[in-house]
C-alpha cells in the first residue's frame, strides 16, 4: 500500500493508555525507510479489531507531524 523498499522496516505496536483523556488501546504503525523520513500513524483501537479497511484509510492520511 505503500510503496515500501524492501529494505524498509513496518513496526507495529498496541500500546496502553493510562491517561483519562486516551482511549484505553491505541495502535501505531511506524515507517522507517532506509532512505528518507520516518513515517507514523495513530489508530485508537485494539491491533485485533483493525480491519484492512480500517488500515487503508490510516494509511491513505498525512503522518503524524508530517
Amino acid at each position: 500500500m505503500l510503496g515500501l523498499d524492501d529494505d524498509a522496516a513496518v513496526v507495529v505496536r498496541e500500546l496502553a493508555c493510562s491517561d483519562e483523556d486516551c482511549p484505553p488501546l491505541e495502535t501505531v504503525v511506524a515507517v522507517l525507510p532506509t532512505d528518507g523520513a520516518n513515517r507514523r500513524w495513530t489508530l485508537h483501537r485494539a491491533v485485533a479489531d483493525i480491519t484492512e479497511e480500517d488500515l487503508r484509510a490510516l494509511l491513505a492520511r498525512e503522518p503524524e507531524g508530517a
